[in-house]
């Protein structure tokens, strides 16, 4: 039984989407290294760190819900999620 203050499944799986996308941004200089990444390149890594964070807090107390989330960040998740993001480089 699910008490009150228990996430649901959905709650868990967008922070587990959200802490993908965080690790994603965090680890993508230590995999690929940050030389050559344009400033749109950054720019995609940090938004996806921003969203990702957002994505943890759906379901708490003053958290993101669903109208928190633009049409870009909402592009930025599907895109993860597919696998095609696409970070620039020279």
């Amino acid at each position: 039984m699910q008490t009150f203050f228990e996430s649901t499944p959905v709650q868990k799986q967008l922070a587990e989407i959200g802490r993908n996308m965080m690790d994603f941004s965090e680890n993508y200089g230590k995999i690929h290294g940050l030389k050559d990444v344009t400033d749109n390149g950054l720019r995609t890594l940090n938004e996806m760190s921003h969203v990702g964070y957002k994505l943890t807090t759906v379901g708490t107390e003053y958290g993101a819900t669903a109208k928190s989330f633009t049409t870009d960040e909402q592009k930025l998740i599907a895109t993860f999620l597919k696998k095609e993001v696409d970070i620039d480089r020279k």
